[in-house]
């Protein structure tokens, strides 16, 4: 039984099929659910059928144990009070009485409790491998929780939600699309309004529709109508987009443009003869070359950087839509890029080196104050010294740690945008052609 107990095989971590990197993602949601600046240094913390301060350890031997290392880690939930005047103690307890009936009896649950923010609110972290059988955790349905909730509360005489609204638009979203900045929706948006200016019946519709590059599903017998745009995987239902666009208003917009005289080009332009043939922002922007070319030149055909005149996000091309929604982290990237004149992926990586080191030995000299703070002779000037220095240099690791971000993701987006760009070019150069001969037909 002891050399059974002691099987190297079974006791030594180095000769596990999976190493602790495999399961970064389990200990980044325990590290966040932990955080002791959050639980009063985790004093708000318990374990069901686990021990806090193992927890991940214990998770992964459940999960080796019936051998489904994969998939989903673990289920991340969390529990907010209306009640600004509830105690911690009180939200704990709860939390507790809530993970031990919804899944108490086969799964490890790490349970802590919030206190950074006006309402205090309980972190759930379960285990997605039961220790009990083996299964894996099904129980994550929104209804049966908020049942269960609702009754604990109400035990509790706490605020209890009775008509919660279901599907309602992301507050993210939201405030974008109030500030005027491109999201999923209001791009689709701006898209259906122009099509629907351009036509009287379903037919045309789908036709302008088509020519912008999207895929829709108009279908009568369907309850819900979606579209689709090009290079995307996720259509849109389109009731989500607000009351205009619901089917039978969209229907009645239709049939209110019968009435009407909608004007459009009868035939193209001539191409006017240019005596001069001026170097376009364009083709300047072409001729930067590595990286930062390539985050330059995407931005311009994203029509973000200046131009004479602002590009409507309808006549972005249909592969280059979907990341309208990321100038900001676009904008980001390629400041980076130009600031620190990053040319290639040998210089992104050389860079990237240098910021860690720098942030290793700035997270040396934070670790450093801290324990000075703790000595129990310190004075108070210095006490207050140390804070501020700690101070700085938390703001300077969160800059940094911004930029370690931003260069894995230029690392990452860098190839698709060069595949994305060639594609642009390549049927831009096919459309100028079609009008090239259309136009000389003409003559």
């Amino acid at each position: 039984m002891l050399d059974y107990a002691t099987n190297p095989e079974k006791t030594d971590k180095t000769l596990r099929d999976y190493s602790l990197n495999d399961y970064q993602a389990l200990r980044d949601v325990l590290a966040y659910a932990k955080d002791e600046e959050k639980t009063e240094h985790e004093y708000f913390c318990e374990g069901i059928n686990c021990n806090v301060a193992t927890a991940r350890e214990q998770f992964v031997t459940v999960k080796e144990q019936f051998e489904k290392p994969d998939g989903i880690q673990a289920y991340h939930g969390y529990l907010s009070f209306k009640e600004q005047d509830i105690t911690p103690e009180l939200a704990q307890k709860i939390g507790m009485e809530f993970a031990n009936e919804v899944w108490g009896e086969r799964f490890q649950v790490v349970v802590t409790t919030h206190l950074n923010t006006k309402h205090l609110h309980c972190h759930f972290v379960i285990n997605s491998v039961s220790f009990v059988d083996g299964k894996r955790c099904r129980d994550t349905s929104w209804f049966k929780f908020r049942k269960v909730a609702d009754r604990i509360c109400e035990k509790h005489k706490l605020h209890v939600i009775r008509e919660p609204k279901r599907n309602l638009p992301s507050a993210h979203l939201t405030v974008m699309d109030k500030a005027g900045m491109p999201t999923r929706y209001n791009v689709v948006r701006a898209a259906l309004d122009e099509a629907i200016s351009q036509s009287s019946n379903r037919k045309q519709l789908e036709y302008a529709l088509k020519e912008m590059g999207y895929s829709f599903d108009f279908n009568d017998r369907h309850k819900y109508w979606t579209i689709l745009p090009k290079g995307s995987k996720k259509p849109i239902r389109l009731y989500r987009l607000g009351d205009e666009y619901a089917n039978d208003r969209i229907m009645e917009r239709l049939r209110e443009n019968q009435g009407k005289v909608l004007l459009r080009s009868f035939q193209r332009e001539a191409p006017k003869p240019r005596q001069y043939a001026l170097v376009t922002r364009e083709q300047r922007i072409r001729k930067v070359s590595g990286l930062k070319g390539r985050y330059l030149y995407y931005c311009y055909k994203l029509g973000y950087l200046p131009n004479y005149k602002k590009r409507s996000p309808t006549k972005v091309h249909y592969l280059l839509r979907d990341d309208l929604m990321r100038l900001d982290e676009l904008s980001a990237q390629t400041t980076l890029l130009c600031r620190h004149r990053i040319g290639t992926a040998e210089q992104l990586f050389s860079y990237r080196d240098s910021v860690e080191e720098e942030i290793k030995a700035l997270t040396a000299n934070r670790t450093h104050l801290r324990n000075e703070i703790r000595r129990v002779d310190v004075s108070d000037d210095r006490l207050l010294a140390a804070k501020a220095e700690i101070s700085e240099i938390s703001e300077k690791l969160k800059s940094l740690r911004k930029e370690i971000k931003l260069c894995d993701g230029i690392a990452e987006r860098s190839g698709v945008i060069q595949e994305k760009l060639e594609k642009v070019i390549a049927e831009e150069e096919i459309m100028h052609r079609k009008e090239r001969r259309f136009h000389d037909k003409q003559r």
